[in-house]
């Protein structure tokens, strides 16, 4: 007999339909019979058959949305073809776009494009939003695209930006990019980010971070009209400090601040023992925020008998007279003339006849 028929003897009545057995396939080798059987089949066909919708779904939606992304990125990089493009219309969604694709890019021109494009953005909240982006580490990325992320930021000069900065220079793991946030925040740092930045003065263990950080109270203090506060808190600091390289950088700082308790302070520091202070108080000297202290460098150059410090001292109120202050020509004259009195090398008599032909 040939397979799905059976014999049946002459005169033997044929079974009812409904009493033959029925095999079905449902993604298994057993066998069940009757109507039960055909439903669990057509359950078992239908869900396969809307897992595989969902998933071809799924893929066509995913190919959707990256090609809606790219064509978004594309017509965003477009509108810096023009060099002269600025205050380019962006929301934060365009932006989100431009910063994510911007840390995964492996094309270095791409790159700078993205950048170019953020750099001129014009939106709501996007300073806060690029800068929050560069900060978090959380948002993985190699140190150098980190770095350009906060150029970015630097270049669109928002004090919105500030406490991203001031966060990521803390507790950033790699010292370039905290170096990056600082430059960053050095025009924009106010009196609410001294503890923050005396701390990482204070805490760093790079140098260059500790520098940097340096420079943004020295541009603060420049800028500020409570100067004497800040000399107040870099006293703290200073007195406090818990290593020599805060220690100095501390004493540099008081001359971007001036007054009398930098005053004191300095002074104090010239008579001492340790070589390291008296160079670091000379170089607050140099660096003093007014005119009022340049006698102490050319009274420490007349008594100084090492040679190295007297030196050091020349240099720094030659440094000092070479500000672009704006000060009485005369007077600047009478300076000039004085700090010549105390040079005794031929290179700094040099120094002064090329400094005096420049005011005269």
């Amino acid at each position: 007999a040939s397979i799905g028929t059976s014999s049946i003897a002459p005169g033997q009545p044929a079974a009812p339909a409904g009493d033959a057995p029925s095999t079905f396939i449902s993604g298994s080798t057993e066998t069940s019979g009757g109507g039960s059987g055909r439903n669990a089949a057509k359950i078992t066909i239908a869900a396969v058959l809307i897992v595989s919708i969902i998933f071809a779904g799924i893929f066509v939606l995913g190919k959707s949305l990256n090609n809606k992304r790219t064509k978004t990125l594309n017509s965003l990089l477009e509108q810096v073809a023009d060099k002269g493009a600025s205050q380019l219309p962006t929301t934060e969604e365009e932006a989100a776009i431009l910063l994510s694709e911007a840390k995964s890019l492996k094309n270095r021109g791409d790159r700078e494009a993205i950048y170019q494009r953020l750099l001129v953005a014009e939106g709501s909240n996007l300073d806060e939003l690029i800068a929050q982006f560069a900060g978090n580490e959380n948002n993985q990325m190699t140190p150098d695209i980190r770095v350009k992320f906060f150029q970015v930021v630097q270049g669109r000069n928002s004090p919105k930006a500030l406490p991203f900065l001031i966060d990521h220079a803390r507790n950033a793991s790699k010292a370039e990019t905290a170096v990056a946030a600082l430059k960053a925040a050095r025009k924009l740092a106010t009196e609410k980010d001294l503890a923050d930045l005396l701390g990482i003065i204070q805490f760093n263990e790079s140098s260059q971070v500790q520098q940097d950080a340096k420079m943004v109270i020295r541009s603060l203090a420049e800028r500020s009209s409570n100067q004497s506060e800040i000399a107040t808190a870099i006293k703290t600091a200073y007195e406090s400090a818990t290593n020599d390289k805060s220690t100095v950088i501390f004493l540099e700082l008081l001359g971007s601040t001036g007054g009398d308790t930098a005053a004191g302070l300095v002074r104090k520091a010239l008579e001492s023992e340790d070589k390291k202070k008296r160079i670091a108080a000379l170089a607050a000297l140099g660096s003093w925020a007014d005119d009022t202290q340049f006698d102490s460098l050319l009274d420490y150059m007349a008594s100084e008998e090492d040679d190295a410090l007297r030196r050091q001292a020349f240099a720094q109120a030659y440094q000092f007279l070479q500000k672009g202050r704006d000060r009485d020509a005369l007077a600047l004259e009478d300076m000039w003339k004085a700090l010549a009195q105390e040079a005794a090398m031929e290179s700094e008599k040099i120094k002064i006849v090329n400094g005096l032909a420049k005011i005269v």
